[in-house]
């Protein structure tokens, strides 16, 4: 009898450092997903629940432990790790089903193979630590499959794909936690929800993978178009140096002849003039040095396009928006303004102003209006191009959209027969 209470403490020590493993890759797996608040505090919270919860045991018509880890697994979600709360529903209805389908599947069989054996010790033994043993391997798995997918997804995902995913997973969280609250008499027939449940949910992790990498690749897309922008803007100022250049020894020597002949008043307004001429024409809008290059090359272009322009920046060389997406919303709604004003037949009618700040509170401000004489097209709630060849020439504002959404700020458009107006807030962008 002894040594079956020693064995009965050792196993139950055993099993006890095996859900502390699992803690251990199930954690990890959450903080790939969402990030985590700063804090030892935080740690220690987020440890202790991945003890407990992928380790609750789930029995048929179990409604007690099946609702206190949905609860339990939400509450941690929303006060221990950073993001909107649509994020963090939605990571619930990824992750919660696979608990609950993995503890029940295992817990059922497990219960099956103790009751055929005849309800043995050793059996009952071997059986619990097999049961930790199978949650180390299948979150090891989850979590080494998955953790270069989804580490970008906090950061790269917007509302809309975050709901999307949840709405995914939500079918596999209603079945299942159906299925064990109403059981049918036999429950192996469980079985089969459980393993689709998984399969689902493993898949909707695939998916958001998916997610990351097609936006990632869409992100360095538009990150070469900025690249490209920033190194023409550069080879027209050194065609304008090299031109200059070419032409000073002619400056000089009619500059000399003028002297000669003390002619003095030619001679200044000649300077004048040649002053004229060679003043630099990349204007510093603001401190960040693509997004500087993007918007003088916007500014030639409505420039030479006989368009008023008022730009007023100011932005800090570094946000928290990051450079692709802070010139996306600069290079689209400016392109779509230009195109607007070109389309004006009287040119001194033509104008753009574009305002953008950071305030002290961390607030991101933007706003972009221009006269127009077009009509504003819309087509299922979309802003469309009026060109022929829509496919090639869209307004730009879906992606201007998803940035905002990205960074959980607003996107305000008003318009009326002579004007468009866009305005957009984000926060925290210091």
């Amino acid at each position: 009898m002894d040594s079956q209470i020693i064995m009965e403490s050792a196993g139950r020590l055993i099993s006890m450092g095996l859900y502390v493993v699992t803690s251990f890759f199930f954690c990890r797996m959450l903080c790939c997903i969402l990030p985590q608040k700063e804090g030892r505090f935080y740690d220690i919270l987020i440890f202790i629940s991945g003890i407990f919860i992928p380790g609750m045991v789930i029995d048929p018509e179990d409604m007690f432990n099946v609702t206190l880890d949905l609860v339990w697994l939400l509450l941690l979600t929303l006060f221990c790790f950073k993001g909107s709360v649509v994020s963090k529903f939605s990571v619930t209805a990824v992750i919660y089903p696979l608990i609950i389908a993995l503890n029940f599947l295992v817990s059922d069989i497990s219960l099956s193979i103790w009751l055929a054996s005849g309800k043995s010790f050793p059996v009952d033994l071997a059986v619990t630590l097999l049961d930790g043993c199978i949650h180390i391997l299948f979150w090891y798995l989850i979590y080494r499959t998955f953790v270069s997918r989804v580490r970008q997804a906090s950061r790269l995902y917007s509302r809309n794909t975050w709901i999307l995913l949840g709405i995914i997973c939500l079918a596999s969280l209603v079945s299942i936690t159906g299925y064990i609250y109403y059981p049918p008499e036999e429950t192996y027939k469980i079985w089969p929800c459980a393993i689709a449940c998984m399969a689902t949910n493993i898949g909707s992790l695939y998916l958001a993978g998916y997610f990351v990498n097609t936006i990632q690749q869409e992100m360095e897309q538009d990150n070469l178009k900025l690249q490209r922008v920033y190194y023409e803007e550069l080879e027209r100022n050194q065609t304008e140096i090299r031109r200059f250049r070419h032409d000073m020894n002619h400056h000089l020597l009619v500059i000399r002849d003028l002297f000669d002949r003390e002619d003095r008043e030619a001679a200044h307004a000649y300077f004048r003039e040649l002053e004229s001429q060679i003043t630099p024409k990349n204007r510093c809008f603001c401190k960040n040095s693509v997004l500087n290059a993007v918007l003088n090359a916007k500014y030639s272009q409505a420039e030479d396009s006989g368009i008023d322009c008022f730009f007023h920046i100011d932005l800090p060389e570094v946000t928290a928006i990051d450079q692709v997406s802070l010139c996306s919303i600069f290079a689209n709604t400016l392109d779509n303004a230009i195109e607007a004003s070109r389309k004006i037949p009287e040119p001194e009618k033509r104008s753009i102003s574009v305002k953008a700040r950071i305030a002290d509170n961390g607030f991101f401000s933007y706003e972009i209006k221009n006269e127009k004489r077009n009509k504003v097209l819309m087509e299922k709630g979309n802003y469309i191009s009026d060109k022929k060849n829509k496919s090639e020439h869209g307004l730009g504002l879906s992606n201007v959209q998803r940035t905002v959404e990205k960074y959980n700020g607003t996107l305000h458009i008003s318009y009326d027969d002579t004007s468009f107006t866009v305005v957009i807030l984000i926060g925290n962008a210091l």
